[in-house]
């Protein structure tokens, strides 16, 4: 299956399969991940639950969905941008990524699309993330 199509299957489709497609192991669960952009690194927590689902603490969600390979997953996101309140954009995250063997950490990398409240697309950015697991098998509340 093409990326392109992973990505059309993925979002509003069974998400309940999702973590059986990894081969048992999955990325459900809390995560705290650095995340490598150009101007700069940042800290963010992700948590991932069982049934598909990926929120990230700052606000903003989306899906993941098992792709090709041992422990190998994608995830996309929506992140809003807000300005004193109001929302002046999204950033639109996608990342493929992979366990590693213990399942404790994974690493990513793929693209942000940033986009103006207008939907006018700002820039694009090649993003990497390295993660840990803070409570690896362990849905979030």
């Amino acid at each position: 299956m093409t990326a392109d199509a992973e990505r059309a299957a993925a979002p509003g489709t069974d998400t309940a399969a999702a973590g059986a497609a990894v081969g048992g192991r999955t990325p459900a669960g809390t995560w705290t991940a650095r995340v490598a952009r150009p101007g700069g690194t940042y800290t963010s927590v992700l948590h991932f639950t069982v049934d598909g689902r990926v929120f990230l603490d700052s606000g903003g969600a989306g899906t993941w969905w098992a792709t090709a390979g041992e422990g190998a997953f994608a995830f996309r996101i929506a992140e809003p941008v807000l300005d004193g309140g109001a929302c002046a954009g999204w950033v639109d995250v996608e990342q493929r990524a992979v366990l590693s063997g213990d399942g404790g950490a994974f690493g990513g990398e793929g693209t942000s699309v940033v986009y103006g409240a207008d939907g006018a697309r700002r820039r694009v950015a090649r993003v990497g993330i390295a993660a840990r697991a803070r409570r690896p098998g362990v849905p979030p509340a």
